[in-house]
């Protein structure tokens, strides 16, 4: 039997990159996978693929920063599968502008799918969740909550936010064997990022990534292994955790390396 056999999870951005993986990853461990995102086509792609490995997914059209669509959802999953275990909060963007030039509408549009959008799926999934014995919520963070990675304030801001958030759940809903963790990617090979850096930099990050210690960017499914890993029985007594999988990132400070050519 798979580790997730006979267990639902709804995975949020589910269409493309990280969230696609995830969901991939989860129907590997025998999940059935409701997909969530705004455009029905990437996530109708993703569900396509599942199925042809021989998974099981359905597609729900609804943006997590708008309360009623996230009800709506929830509702469809349940009335589609009859369950819901698992929920991986995963739908984020990114605002790039220098703190100067952030906008409010820039800033509120970030903190609302990324923080905000995490909190509403979250709080209406355990609620239904405590009633049907329980579940697991990984919420998909980012190295970027520890400091600085680029001019993109409020997607730092959200971040740091999304851990405290799942902390605070974790505790909160434990009385309702609700566990809640996170999962911070460090820097991944995603098509996001394989369209954004030049040739050059992208096989220099993937096999001389100095600054990382593993000397690489992170894959997909190194990524999806990790939550399977959190919502699995095997983590039943891990909650409120945030797990880097940043090939050591955060290991190190880096400022020893860097001074260590002038010694």
């Amino acid at each position: 039997m798979q580790e997730l056999e006979e267990k639902v999870a709804l995975v949020t951005g589910g269409g493309r990159g990280i969230g696609a993986g995830i969901a991939e990853g989860l129907a590997q461990a025998g999940a059935t996978v409701a997909l969530m995102g705004r455009t029905r086509a990437p996530l109708e792609e993703t569900a396509a693929r599942i199925q042809a490995g021989g998974g099981r997914a359905s597609v729900h059209i609804g943006s997590v920063s708008n309360p009623d669509e996230v009800e709506s959802v929830l509702d469809d999953v349940l009335a589609a599968h009859g369950r819901l275990e698992i929920i991986v909060n995963n739908a984020g963007i990114v605002d790039e502008a220098n703190f100067l030039d952030i906008s409010l509408e820039g800033w509120n549009k970030t903190i609302g799918t990324d923080l905000t959008g995490a909190f509403l799926v979250t709080q209406r999934a355990a609620r239904r969740m405590r009633d049907t014995g329980g579940g697991s919520v990984v919420n998909i963070a980012s190295i970027d909550a520890n400091g600085y990675d680029g001019p993109q304030g409020s997607y730092v801001a959200a971040k740091a936010g999304l851990i405290g958030l799942t902390k605070n759940a974790a505790v909160e809903l434990a009385q309702h064997g609700i566990r809640v963790n996170s999962v911070s990617p460090g820097w991944t090979r995603t098509p996001m990022v394989e369209e954004f850096v030049s040739e050059k930099a992208l096989q220099h990050m993937m096999t001389d990534f100095q600054r990382v210690p593993m000397k690489r960017l992170v894959e997909i499914p190194e990524l999806a292994n990790a939550v399977v890993f959190l919502v699995s029985d095997k983590a039943s007594a891990i909650t409120g955790i945030d797990l880097p999988v940043d090939c050591g990132t955060l290991a190190t400070l880096y400022v020893y390396e860097t001074i260590r050519p002038l010694f």
